[in-house]
């Protein structure tokens, strides 16, 4: 932990003094810089990755620039022709304690879901929405526990308890089982969005505590919203109770809202000290050269697994038909715009996911909205919303965020992204919009603390968008 700044005799012009939020380190002070327009937005453009992939507007954004602090945020943009017909894909990937698992899975997780669909939407051209759910449930089920099996075959049988610890520590360090090991010593968050050819049906399916809100502009001008995701943390009560009951007798499993006082996601991909035996970690993965970011903290956790997994891989599926949404009336009441499928390796646990309220028929098409925790923080942290008020407060930001956007990319964009540096500049990004608006709109004071502050350590979380024009 880097110490503070320390103050200079004289001011600088344009340098100003904040307390960095930083809770653990409240006594510190740093430095950042004012900006004014049109200064502030061209830092935030500079800092920010982001631009637009067909229908798809995109934005990352870790303004720490030390290259040990980079993002672990992940995301994928696929359009898909399978037999003729184009599906879409959006995935967001929320990565953490390093990037070798986050990575394995923004590259191999979509292409198997691709293979998986296509056979299964060739094989049985009368598909129900329940057959892709159950087909994005047990992909995402089983590519985690194909992570989890590559390390486990490394050492095979009881010898895991057997080899003499040279032996192991030889094992895990070779190069070509090195993959394999810190894949399961890192992990990551998954939130899947997939529509189908005829724009008619959206999957979302969830792991972790990225969020998936699906919007929608009524002939009034307002917005209505759904939430299609929920929070798979320690914070979420739901969550909390069903971890707790999956181990009786073990009173803290759930500790300062985190898993074993540890981790704060209840569901990931990777994660596999809290997935396997205690032995794998104590005379495996603890042995691995690269080490964990906090070692001593694995080390002490090792007594406290005994009933594993801890950190499960069983993802929320949510179903929604578009076509029944957009034509919803007033005498529905939106209960049955939100559905889960009841099939093997997929949660049917709807607590925490919030439909939209009745409206009449939407004057435009649907807006997916997925997000990493880190907009949810900068959003907490600005506004200070608590989750009663959630579905005012997505009405209205999507109205203030998609009114300032421009409309959905032309068709000479639809097969090509477009960088950060392309026509319209970043107040035509959607998702640099609802970044912008967590860091606090037009408020330059607060949009230069967030992204100037001089400190060699991350001030705030990874940050991605995406926004979809379904």
């Amino acid at each position: 932990m880097a110490t503070g700044v320390e103050a200079p005799t004289a001011p600088r012009s344009g340098d100003r003094r904040t307390w960095v939020p930083y809770p653990d380190y409240p006594d510190l002070v740093w430095r950042y810089t004012h900006f004014n327009e049109p200064e502030i937005t061209s830092k935030f453009e500079e800092l920010a990755q982001w631009g637009t992939s067909g229908d798809t507007d995109y934005a990352t954004l870790q303004p720490c620039t030390t290259p040990s602090e980079a993002s672990q945020d992940r995301h994928a943009i696929h359009d898909w022709e399978i037999d003729g017909r184009r599906w879409r894909f959006r995935g967001l990937f929320d990565g953490h304690g390093g990037h070798e698992a986050v990575n394995y899975t923004v590259q191999a997780l979509p292409s198997l879901i691709l293979g998986r669909l296509s056979s299964r939407v060739r094989d049985k051209q009368l598909w129900e929405p329940s057959d892709i759910s159950q087909l994005l449930g047990q992909t995402m089920v089983e590519f985690d526990n194909s992570i989890g099996q590559a390390f486990v075959d490394l050492v095979p049988g009881s010898s895991i308890k057997e080899l003499p610890d040279a032996q192991l520590e030889a094992i895990v360090n070779d190069p070509k089982n090195l993959d394999a090991v810190l894949r399961c010593m890192r992990g990551t968050t998954a939130l899947i969005a997939l529509v189908d050819p005829d724009s008619a049906n959206l999957w979302v399916a969830s792991l972790g505590d990225c969020t998936a809100i699906l919007g929608t502009k009524n002939p009034s001008g307002t917005w209505s919203t759904q939430t299609l995701s929920f929070n798979h943390n320690g914070q979420n009560p739901a969550e909390s109770v069903r971890v707790t009951l999956e181990h009786h007798g073990e009173d803290r499993c759930i500790e300062d809202d985190r898993v074993l006082g540890s981790i704060a996601v209840t569901r990931a991909i990777g994660d596999f000290v809290f997935k396997l035996p205690s032995v794998y970690t104590e005379r495996g993965l603890l042995k691995c050269h690269a080490g964990f970011r906090t070692q001593k903290k694995v080390e002490d956790l090792l007594p406290r697994i005994k009933t594993p997994p801890y950190v499960s891989n069983i993802p929320q599926i949510s179903h929604l038909s578009l076509a029944s949404s957009a034509k919803r009336s007033d005498k529905n009441s939106g209960d049955d715009q939100h559905k889960e499928a009841s099939v093997p390796g997929a949660s049917t646990n709807s607590e925490g996911v919030t439909p939209s309220s009745p409206s009449s028929s939407s004057e435009s098409s649907p807006v997916l909205l997925l997000f990493s925790d880190g907009l949810g923080d900068l959003y907490e942290d600005e506004f200070h919303f608590n989750p009663a008020s959630m579905y005012g407060f997505w009405c209205d930001t999507m109205k203030r965020v998609m009114s300032s956007s421009s409309d959905p990319p032309s068709q000479a964009t639809s097969s090509a992204a477009v960088s950060g540096n392309g026509p319209g500049g970043s107040h035509t990004n959607a998702a640099m919009g609802f970044i912008r608006v967590g860091l606090g709109g037009t408020d330059a004071e607060k949009v230069s603390r967030s992204l100037t502050t001089e400190y060699s350590g991350r001030w705030m979380d990874d940050t991605t968008v995406l926004v979809v024009r379904v």
